[in-house]
């Protein structure tokens, strides 16, 4: 596997968990006031862990382009 397939797969599962916990916040599926907390903390560690990936990524192809 490339590195680039590794990258590809990774953001495709992180934007796949983010849908899936949009998804229950949006369709009303949540229990209470507890449960959707928990699920908008989810929301945003997987909004932080893509946002760092992009980041390491610009880090790399700057460092590949010197």
């Amino acid at each position: 596997m490339t590195d680039v397939y590794i990258t590809d797969r990774l953001i495709k599962v992180i934007r796949e968990r983010q849908q899936t916990v949009t998804e229950a916040i949006t369709e009303g599926s949540v229990p209470d006031y507890a449960a959707f907390r928990h699920l908008r903390g989810k929301l945003e560690v997987w909004k932080e862990i893509e946002d760092e990936l992009r980041l390491l990524l610009k880090k790399r192809d700057r460092h590949d382009d010197e």
